[in-house]
C-alpha cells in the first residue's frame, strides 16, 4: 500500500487551489492509500483551534488520514492551541516519513 504525504504550506484564506489539493487528500484515501497531511508554513493557519476548518479537520481524522502541524511553524504565527484533530509535530518527524518505504511526496 502506498503512503501519500501530502505538505501542505498555502494559507487556505489566500490560495485558490486549496481545496482541490483537499479534493486530492480525500480521494487518495478513499481509494485505498495511508494519507498524511503535514501542514507547515502558512498551511498551519487553519489548524488554529476553532476556526470554520475545525469540522473539516474532524472529518479527515474520521476517514482516518493523519494530520500534523509543525510545531515550529505554529509557533513563528503565535498559535497555541489547535483543533483537536490536528497533532504537532516536527521536522525531524517529517524527514523521518519522507524516507519511509513505499511513500509519495506532494508539496503544495
Amino acid at each position: 500500500m502506498t503512503h501519500y504525504l501530502i505538505l501542505e504550506s498555502r494559507d487556505p484564506y489566500d490560495s485558490a487551489d486549496w481545496g482541490n489539493i483537499q479534493e486530492m487528500v480525500i480521494n487518495l484515501k478513499r481509494n485505498g492509500n495511508n494519507v498524511t497531511l503535514f501542514l507547515l508554513q502558512n498551511g498551519v493557519l487553519p489548524a488554529r483551534k476553532s476556526t470554520s476548518f475545525t469540522k473539516y479537520f474532524a472529518d479527515l481524522k474520521k476517514l482516518e488520514i493523519n494530520i500534523l502541524a509543525d510545531f515550529f511553524s505554529l509557533q513563528e504565527r503565535g498559535i497555541q492551541e489547535i483543533s483537536p484533530s490536528v497533532e504537532k509535530s516536527n521536522i525531524d518527524q517529517l524527514i523521518h516519513m519522507l524516507f519511509m518505504p513505499d511513500t509519495k511526496t506532494v508539496w503544495h
